[in-house]
């Protein structure tokens, strides 16, 4: 089934906001399944890219589902995902910020609607970025990863597992 993955959000939100994180992640779920596992919350002190139009105080975390998805609705998703956040925007500025992410035996990626050297074209808008590649028994961050992904590779290895399980078991 090379054309499974296994569905991951990325999401930032403004922790003065935290109730919007939460009321979001329950739509998430009556939609796409359970969340099995979350990573540690994390603050990116490496960019302050969303602060200007999210304020400070941001956290993000990676939020593992138990749904499988089709790769070809990797659009679909991203434009859901979008609709979304704009559900939760105050004042014409989001307090969440919902990033799909899917992972295979071999491939963390990342879908967004910005452009960016190292992202491919999937249509309508969205783009696809490989975040980390499998090599050698674990993921390994490429030249252009960021470093929330890097730093949570181990996350990534488990949510590997967990989808090879999956695989497996069906």
């Amino acid at each position: 089934m090379p054309n499974k993955a296994l569905l991951i959000f990325a999401i930032m939100w403004n922790e003065n906001k935290v109730e919007n994180l939460n009321a979001a992640i329950k739509i998430l779920e009556s939609k796409f399944g359970k969340i099995v596992k979350k990573s540690d919350d994390f603050i990116l002190s490496y960019s302050n890219y969303y602060e200007k139009e999210m304020g400070e105080g941001l956290k993000k975390s990676f939020f593992m589902t138990d749904f499988i998805i089709d790769k070809e609705d990797s659009i679909n998703l991203k434009h859901y995902t979008m609709n979304l956040e704009d559900d939760f925007r105050e004042n014409g500025r989001r307090t969440v910020n919902i990033d799909p992410v899917y992972l295979d035996e071999y491939q963390v990626v990342a879908l967004s609607h910005k452009n960016k050297g190292s992202r491919i074209y999937i249509g309508k808008g969205v783009y696809a970025e490989m975040e980390l590649l499998y090599h050698h028994g674990s993921f390994q961050p490429l030249l252009w990863t960021y470093l929330d992904y890097k730093d949570n590779v181990n996350f990534f290895n488990e949510a590997r597992k967990y989808f090879l399980e999956w695989m497996e078991n069906g």
